[in-house]
């Protein structure tokens, strides 16, 4: 599988001497969709991990996603590209929320590969490249205005494998990535949301 994505990828392979921003850009540019298994762990300040959760996502550029967190408890995001849901099955409750406001946090500009905005609001260096894993950090320009205080993205064979992201309260996120797949066949279906008769629904238009 890594070979068959690294494959794929080919044809945005990092030149040695481009700047970290082009080598980020060729690295998330070579796909409109984009799918994978996660793990997504806290680790305080002595390096010791929390409670993990884990699931899968699935992206289609531009802004439409769905994130399934399956452990330990059940939660679905959902964005159709207007709107983002978020549903818990356990509460028994979905919140539709305008999905345009969110799509400038760090994460959401790296997963849609939104490079020109990323080098609007991040400096962007290379910290590593070894082998077939390369490694970059991304720090805010405007640190009172930015979710994240660094962000840290890891590629092993010209996909990305991992994200680091310290927020600004101090605590630190690590989001490993498995089973990665590039242009997946994925349905419009996916990427809607229908709530159930029977939960509670919050219209939140203040996001």
């Amino acid at each position: 599988m890594r070979k068959l994505l690294a494959t794929l990828l080919l044809s945005t392979s990092l030149s040695v001497n481009a700047q970290p921003l082009d080598q980020l850009a060729s690295l998330l540019s070579g796909y409109d969709r984009f799918k994978s298994d996660f793990e997504q762990f806290v680790t305080n300040e002595r390096g010791e991990r929390g409670e993990s959760s884990t699931g899968h996502f699935a992206i289609a550029r531009p802004d439409r996603f769905v994130w399934i967190t399956e452990t330990p408890f059940p939660q679905e995001i959902i964005s159709d590209g207007e709107y983002i849901w978020i549903y818990d099955p356990d509460l028994e409750q979905a919140t539709r929320k305008p999905a345009d406001e969110n799509t400038d946090s760090a994460p959401a500009l790296i997963l849609n590969g939104r490079i020109h905005e990323l080098d609007r609001r991040y400096d962007v260096a290379l910290l590593q490249q070894q082998g077939d894993m390369v490694v970059f950090e991304l720090l805010p320009k405007q640190s009172g205005e930015a979710m994240f205080s660094r962000v840290r993205l890891l590629f092993k064979d010209s996909v990305l494998s991992e994200l680091l992201l310290d927020d600004t309260l101090g605590q630190r996120s690590m989001i490993q990535l498995s089973n990665q797949e590039l242009n997946p066949e994925l349905a419009d279906e996916l990427f809607s949301f229908d709530p159930p008769d029977d939960i509670d629904v919050i219209l939140d238009a203040s996001f």
